[in-house]
């Protein structure tokens, strides 16, 4: 009777000993980005860790060891308004980020943490533009692993000196070309300044109001360990990657739930096909997409019938097409996997376009954006989606671009190709990625993975001063070159302008 009770007083030693306490710090205003950062987390407290997340969105997850708190107060950009500069974004972006820094250190679960200092094993970041929550991590003395809920570009590439080169597609700036990358190049050059003296400077001054003494941002910088970032090269172009940048793409995918019983009868009695219409939480219906293109697209989507359609929208629409179920909410992963879809018609966000790619869907992208111009360039390329610019959008191009998905099986087949290459890994991500954030715990930290560029300058990480210094030596040795060359024919022309004879006898 005492050896079970003891084999179990062992195993549950054994278990405590082996969990671990984990912050998680997702101060968005992307409620896609928390969307599937949490999936890894919740992974996370399912195995055993204490998970202890905040958040600025809400979160009533009833799962043992993970606990949520809400943050208040954070404020998004008007990121849709195309008629708007970047240099213009940028500066309207400056008081917002202002707000944003001044709220997250207001917010009472943040004041317990610094009064208290819990210790954490690791404490895992979202980060976009609030490089300054990194200040937290530091002040807790615990490493800090990146979740960036994008694809490799300028503002998470920093955080682990991986290569910052025109490697992708882009819908917008052809990369073949010299103007191309100048643009590229140029954009980039834009970004990273605002990024690390305007938007950096502003959250050094308000972070260190609230924890004085606390490193500046560029520094804070230096100090992360992983990055963990959800794309896989099924999605994007093939790119460099460092060893501490892991991809993770499709890891919020594995993971399939039942369908409430009124979808999954829609969607088995879908015989001729089904579509699935969502653009995202970010892009509204009833807002960034005016009546005039919404007309465009029911009537399209009422052109096919009798494939049925689900169609996610915030507002109603007393125009949609009998074949057509509207609804504010869709359990897009899980609808995605049903075997009846036929099309996706997304606005091509990373989180969309994975799943897409996962489940081996046809995509139509209309994006407006961001990435997803990329991302939407990336999927075009592998030969399963369609683009169209929502600006330009018409009638004709609209049922163009369905009719051709729906007829033409090479889309079909180039979509369940890219799915077989992205569920055919050594490990899944999900799995991938738990690996990697128990190596950080295990090795408290990740010093053996980070490479030397992270102590580099700009200038001196892609060796502009020794291409500099080549160019100095090259243009001397031949400024010299031509005056020596000069001097000496000088002295000829000269010796044999002088003393023709004398030479001619020599």
């Amino acid at each position: 009777m005492f050896v079970p009770w003891l084999v179990a007083f062992i195993a549950v030693l054994s278990a405590q000993v082996e969990s671990a306490k984990i912050l998680g710090i997702f101060w968005t205003f992307g409620r896609s980005h928390y969307i599937t950062g949490s999936v890894l987390l919740k992974t996370l407290a399912a195995s055993g860790h204490e998970v202890h997340v905040l958040s600025s969105v809400e979160d009533d997850t009833n799962i043992p060891n993970f606990k949520h708190e809400l943050l208040t107060g954070i404020q998004g950009p008007d990121i849709l308004n195309k008629n708007k500069s970047v240099i213009s974004h940028i500066v309207e972006f400056i008081p917002l980020l202002n707000n944003n820094v001044e709220k997250f250190w207001k917010n009472e679960a943040v004041k317990r943490l610094i009064k208290t200092k819990p210790k954490y094993d690791v404490v895992i970041v979202l980060t976009v533009f609030n490089d300054f929550v990194l200040a937290l991590s530091h002040y807790l003395e615990a490493p800090t692993i990146i979740y960036s809920a994008m694809s490799t570009n300028i503002f998470n590439n920093k955080y682990v000196a991986n290569p910052n080169l025109p490697y992708g597609e882009n819908m917008v700036i052809p990369l073949n070309t010299f103007i191309g990358r100048l643009s590229y190049i140029s954009m980039n050059v834009i970004m990273s300044a605002a990024d690390r003296y305007v938007l950096g400077s502003i959250q050094n001054e308000i972070t260190k109001k609230y924890l004085p003494g606390a490193p500046s941002v560029e520094e804070l910088i230096k100090n992360v360990t992983l990055v963990l970032v959800n794309t896989h090269f099924s999605i994007e172009s093939p790119r460099p990657y460092v060893p501490n940048m892991i991809q993770i793409g499709g890891f919020h995918s594995q993971k399939i739930k039942k369908l409430p019983e009124d979808l999954q009868k829609y969607l088995d009695s879908a015989k001729d096909g089904a579509i699935l219409f969502s653009m995202g939480s970010v892009v509204k219906v009833g807002e960034n997409i005016p009546e005039e293109q919404l007309n465009i697209i029911m009537t399209g989507l009422g052109k096919i019938a009798p494939i049925k359609v689900l169609f996610k929208s915030e507002v109603e629409i007393q125009t949609a097409p009998k074949n057509v179920l509207v609804s504010k909410w869709l359990p897009q992963n899980d609808i995605l996997a049903h075997p009846n879809l036929k099309v996706f018609i997304s606005h091509g966000g990373l989180g969309s376009t994975t799943e897409a790619v996962y489940h081996g869907v046809p995509l139509l992208g209309i994006p407006f954006f961001g990435d997803q111009k990329t991302n939407i360039a990336s999927v075009i390329k592998a030969g399963f989606t369609i683009g169209l610019d929502h600006d330009k959008m018409t009638q004709e191009t609209f049922d163009s671009a369905i009719r051709e998905l729906l007829t033409n099986s090479t889309y079909a087949a180039n979509a369940k190709k890219r799915s077989s290459l992205f569920k055919n890994q050594p490990v899944k991500p999900l799995d991938n990625a738990i690996w990697w954030v128990e190596h950080i715990i295990e090795h408290k930290g990740g010093q053996h993975l980070r490479n030397v560029g992270m102590d580099l300058e700009w200038y001196q990480l892609y060796m502009v001063d020794i291409m500099l210094f080549f160019v100095v030596v090259i243009t001397t040795i031949l400024v010299i070159s031509f005056f020596v060359t000069r001097w000496m024919m000088r002295k000829v022309f000269k010796l044999f302008s002088q003393n023709p004879k004398k030479v001619k006898k020599q």
